[in-house]
């Protein structure tokens, strides 16, 4: 079971390395998506809720680097817990203790893509209205996902 956990936790850490590798090797595309977004673009327009789109490019590119430095933490996060957690294998008491980072990591994660997405994407800015650019389905796969890890790597050994 510990192997799983560990197994679990890198794959959270490697999937957030990928979010953030394809964030900056292709910048265009994320600014795209959260100017698409958080412009409120694809969504129904109604008047009464378009007051709430951002439109300004400063506020666009931060919500962008804010997204990117929130995966790219949570991935390092993920990444020390996965070492410590191989590194204190053998002994159950050392392994929940070095499971510590990895539980923070996994809660970043869930945070950013409970928070980020399903909460202020989906709801604040409507795009459970986008048929363009709907990847609320995408963000409760990983929110989930990494709800499910971290309740498993918090599960005490018997």
């Amino acid at each position: 079971m510990r192997m799983i956990k560990i197994i679990l936790v890198a794959g959270t850490a490697l999937l957030l390395t990928f979010a953030v590798l394809g964030n900056v090797t292709m910048p265009d595309l994320g600014v795209g998506a959260v100017k698409t977004a958080v412009g409120m673009e694809t969504t129904f327009k109604h008047p009464g809720a378009m007051w709430r789109a951002i439109t300004s490019p400063v506020l666009v590119y931060a919500i962008f680097g804010c997204i990117v430095l929130v995966e790219g933490l949570a991935a390092v996060l993920c990444w020390i817990g996965a070492a410590r957690m191989w590194a204190a294998r053998r002994d159950s008491v050392s392994f929940q203790r070095a499971a510590g980072v990895a539980r923070v990591g996994l809660g970043v994660t869930a945070a950013l893509y409970f928070v980020g997405w399903l909460v202020i994407a989906g709801e604040w800015f409507e795009m459970w209205q986008s048929q363009q650019l709907n990847v609320l389905p995408d963000a409760f796969r990983f929110f989930a996902s990494a709800m499910l890890i971290l309740f498993l790597v918090s599960e005490k050994e018997s």
